[in-house]
């Protein structure tokens, strides 16, 4: 795994993403860490490089992917 930190983002701690098994994995500042599952590698690519990953999240992830909280 290569967790990447967010310190820029005021809601997102940190991601990484689990590619044999397509989970990406998302960490809040609030504590909370979910699990995002059958995540296209494609996503995260995008997520790394989105210049809001709070926002990237909101309108590409949730509600999109299956997830639990980890």
């Amino acid at each position: 795994m290569s967790w990447i930190a967010t310190p820029e983002s005021s809601t997102i701690a940190g991601f990484d993403y689990i590619k044999d098994r397509k989970v990406l994995i998302v960490e809040f500042k609030n504590g909370g860490r979910y699990n995002y599952y059958d995540v296209p590698e494609t996503i995260f690519e995008r997520m790394k490089a989105a210049p809001s990953k709070g926002k990237f999240l909101a309108q590409n992830v949730k509600g999109a992917y299956r997830y639990a909280r980890a």
